[in-house]
């Protein structure tokens, strides 16, 4: 095997501390000076959250952030994606109004492990990155994100691991019950027939302790149905066609015009029913037994109605012309921003989208206390989500070309359109009205991801040695299967001719206005299927090889050697140093299309890798902290990315093979971390921390053209292959790059600086990153999901029962990644973002008759922040125009508390 320069260095670094405690183990032990710890944390709320936080850690060993719950089901936001993402070097992406991944230093989700109680989690995506949305924030009692990794941490991610926790009912020493109530409604109000405005979240959990505290017993269930609506502008894309030589009849010589445009608002009802329960069972020191259960199940029904067109030059025969065009220099390019269309015919939308997820975790976790210096530890995890997604989309529109006056701005915000009645229910037709080839289109989708995982581990204290407290030796063995089909139909009216929707079935116009569109026809899709539409299957090669599998099998080694010594009489020197072996075993099934023909493909690979890692914390006393990791670091390769999947052909002219598709022998994203803390102590809840980090991508997953085996493909043509081999584009592991940060943190409480701000506190970090890699051809480009700045700012107050918080993140530009059309996956310039967000409570005193109640505010988006995109030129002038314009209102939030 050949181990680059950087891994020998970083290998011999940590091996050095490794073993070093085993020759110190001769010495005589001196005097160990007790850990320092912060205060014992006696106020609850914000402060005892954040007090919680904070000592989680400044007592870590690895450099890591943390939130906890600031009562029995009560984390600090509604979910868990904004919880987190107010933490130092995290922000959050926004989808459908909500954040549900997030990014961690500059890397999109997939780089990120998400653990449940130390234990991988599948995901309900078509990739690695989970949806946190599926975790109520409701049924955990903390967060912990690791940006250093140890040696025992398993499901770890090269940005960073994610590890959520539930209540241990024996920690918690005590009963109580806790009801919670919300109503939630959406500013944007009622946005279409059907939908909803107005939703509500209750919440019920209950912790006890059994048996003279021997058997402890917590569960939780939580309900949340909350509306979602959006009010959507989108500029497809622009160019000069012209330049291509189709000029558009109308527009200046030289100008760039907008291709095609659309609107629309979504209604989305999101319906999350999730529930945990917690056994802990410690009958005596010697077995301790953990057993959880998490599941949930989170429906969501969208209905999305609107317009859209294309008027470019190629549609219909170019018969789209322009008159009156008006001109704004946009960074030296005349651009069309206003005028006259001519020829257009804008298809009105009716979709219906609906999508079931089913989530299960389980894990049984007995620890064995053997002698006074051994522990033994099984753990057996299970974890499993199924998907259903079933997507139907309806056409309809007048006949014939409309003329339309426009306005279109060249900064963020919503078009103008001045297009007749498309509500008018005797001129609007069910119709394909752009050209598609079909009159509607339906697809179903399903998922499964399974994962079955086994931890066997010993613990071995070393009360001889003043280098080694202990060491820990252990053995995982995770298989993960994720299969995916899809069906893809076409829907037609009979004949195609184009149909009058009966008016017993249709319902109250849905306004574009906001967009100047005016109002479109609106109906339920799915009851229009079985009275207007034929059926039928129509997959094209992109459908059928969607269904596909992906099996993973994972044997992990792993050794950690926790050190703590006295260094001098004021320094005190913890941390760990370990090794990790990762052997991977990984198989993927797809469908290869080879001419007309289809067949089954199977292929995988094997391989091993040897992850050190060193963790380092001086302790120079009065809180004053210095912290260093280093560790090498892999991250998996995206699922989608794996699948065996090909289109294959021979090349008439050359004899050679050629294809395309997904690597099922790709390896993992592999890179050497290198992190530096400084960190100040003071008081029970206060600190200031300054971080700097690099990670050095050995290599980076990107679509290339490699040399391919082609034996075993089968073969149509007249000229035969001249040689098995030949090129093959797909995604495959390349030269890296790198990232690097600087990142700042502070909580403070106002009591520090004066006794009249007692009460007060203030929550600050930011951070700044960037990053290089090499794609290939000579280019550079910057890491998916990374914003160069990040910013986080809560101010709040909490005195005497009352408590106010306001928040604030800040995230630069970034390429995030989506869905597209027909489930496809992209990148798109995302524009920065500042969400605003307001909670307001009181707690009822004990010596109140109503003790044990609370009050609570909360609005979310307070400042109503539209999701932006941008889209470059299609000329490759270098000029980017505004995209996607999005606005999803404020979500406010009333409720009652009540704890027992």
């Amino acid at each position: 095997m050949n181990i680059p320069l950087s891994r020998h260095r970083l290998a011999l670094a940590c091996c050095a501390a490794l073993f070093a405690p085993f020759a110190a183990q001769a010495q005589d032990a001196s005097t160990t000076q007790d850990a320092q710890t912060l205060d014992t944390v006696v106020v609850t709320g914000i402060r005892g959250s954040i007090a919680t936080s904070v000592e989680t850690k400044n007592e870590a060993t690895s450099i890591v952030e943390a939130i906890s719950a600031e009562d029995l089901g009560k984390l600090p936001d509604i979910s868990i994606a904004d919880a987190i993402s107010r933490l130092p070097g995290l922000t959050a992406q926004r989808l459908d109004g909500r954040g549900q991944v997030i990014h961690i230093r500059g890397f999109s989700e997939q780089f990120a492990g998400t653990l449940l109680n130390g234990r991988e989690q599948v995901t309900t995506g078509d990739n690695r990155g989970v949806e946190l949305d599926q975790y109520p924030a409701e049924l955990l009692s903390g967060v912990t994100v690791y940006k250093t990794p140890d040696a025992s941490l398993v499901g770890q991610g090269i940005s960073g691991t994610i590890d959520m926790q539930t209540i241990r009912p024996l920690s918690y020493g005590q009963r109580r019950t806790v009801l919670s109530a919300q109503g939630e409604y959406n500013s944007l109000g009622r946005l279409t027939e059907g939908g909803n405005d107005k939703g509500y979240r209750v919440s019920a959990s209950y912790v006890d302790q059994f048996a003279n505290d021997t058997f402890g017993l917590a569960i939780g269930v939580a309900r949340m149905d909350a509306p979602f609506q959006e009010k959507h502008y989108k500029s497809w894309w622009w160019a000069d066609t012209a330049a291509w030589g189709s000029p558009q009849p109308g527009v200046p010589g030289g100008a760039i015009a907008l291709q095609g445009a659309e609107g629309w608002v979504k209604s989305r009802d999101a319906v999350r029913d999730g529930a945990v329960a917690v056994l802990e069972f410690k009958p005596n020191d010697t077995w301790h037994s953990v057993l959880d259960l998490y599941a949930s199940r989170f429906d969501q029904e969208e209905l999305m109605r609107g317009a859209m067109w294309t008027n470019d030059p190629w549609w219909n025969g170019g018969v789209v012309s322009y008159s009156n065009a008006q001109t704004t220099s946009f960074n030296g390019y005349p651009v069309v921003t206003g005028g006259t269309l001519h020829g257009i015919e804008p298809v009105v939308r009716n979709d219906s989208n609906l999508r079931e997820t089913r989530l299960f975790s389980a894990g049984w976790n007995n620890a064995f206390r053997i002698g006074d210096l051994w522990t033994l530890s099984t753990d057996i995890s299970y974890s499993r989500a199924r998907v259903e997604d079933s997507k139907f989309e309806t056409y309809a529109g007048m006949t014939g070309g409309l003329d339309v006056d426009f306005n279109v701005p060249l900064s963020h915000g919503y078009g103008y359109y001045d297009l007749p009645d498309l509500s008018d229910p005797g001129a609007v037709y069910l119709r394909d009205a752009q050209g598609w080839g079909h009159d509607g289109r339906l697809e179903d989708t399903h998922q499964k991801d399974t994962l079955r995982a086994f931890r066997v581990a010993v613990n071995r204290e070393v009360p001889s040695s003043d280098f080694l407290r202990s060491w820990d030796l252990g053995f995982h063995y995770g298989k993960r299967t994720k299969d995916k089909s899809a069906e893809v139909y076409f829907t037609d009216l009979p004949g195609r001719t184009p149909t009058l929707v009966d008016g017993s079935l249709l319902l109250g116009p849905t306004s574009l206005r906001f967009a100047g569109m005016g109002d479109v026809l609106s109906f339920d899709p799915r009851r229009l299927l079985s009275t207007y539409y034929d059926v039928y299957l129509s997959e094209s090669n992109d459908d059928l090889q969607k269904d596909a599998r992906v099996v993973e099998e994972l044997r992990t080694f792993y050794f950690k050697a926790n050190l703590d010594i006295d260094v001098s009489d004021n320094v005190r020197l913890r941390g760990n140093a370990g090794v990790q072996y990762v052997r991977t075993d990984q198989t993927s099934a797809g469908v290869v299309i080879s001419g007309s023909e289809l067949a089954p493909g199977t292929q995988g690979a094997s391989y091993g890798d040897i992850l050190p890692s060193l963790n380092l914390v001086a302790d120079f006393g009065n809180g004053w902290n210095l912290r260093f990791g280093a560790a090498r670091e892999l991250m998996r390769p995206r699922i989608n990315d794996m699948i065996a999947r090909a289109n294959v052909w021979v090349d008439q002219m050359t004899g050679q093979w050629r294809g395309n598709g997904g690597n099922p022998k790709l390896e993992p994203y592999r890179a050497n971390a290198y992190d530096i803390s400084v960190e100040k102590y003071f008081g029970n809840a206060s600190y200031v921390a300054l971080a700097v980090f690099y990670k050095d991508m050995d290599t980076y997953i990107y679509t290339q053209d490699i040399p391919w085996d082609f034996s075993g493909y089968d073969y149509e043509g007249d000229v035969p292959p001249v040689s098995n081999w030949g090129v093959f584009s797909a995604p495959a592991n390349g030269s890296g790059g790198y990232m690097r940060g600087v990142e700042f943190a502070t909580a403070l409480g106002g009591e520090l600086i004066h006794d009249a701000l007692d009460g007060f506190g203030l929550l600050l970090n930011a951070s700044y990153t960037e990053s290089s890699m090499d794609p290939g051809g000579g280019s550079r480009d910057t890491f998916p999901g990374l914003s160069k700045i990040v910013a986080n700012a809560t101010l709040y107050y909490e005195k005497h029962g009352f408590s106010a918080r306001v928040s604030q993140r800040f995230r630069d530009p970034y390429r995030g990644e989506y869905g597209s059309i027909f489930g496809q996956r992209t990148y798109r310039h995302t524009s920065h973002e500042r969400v605003l967000d307001l909670q307001v409570g009181y707690d009822f005193p004990e010596s109140s008759a109503l003790s044990g109640l609370s009050l609570l505010l909360q609005v979310n988006n307070l400042n109503n922040e539209p999701f932006r995109t941008v889209v470059s030129d299609s000329n490759g002038y270098g000029l980017f125009f505004p995209e996607e314009y999005t606005e999803y209102g404020r979500q406010y939030l009333l409720g009652v508390r009540y704890s027992f």
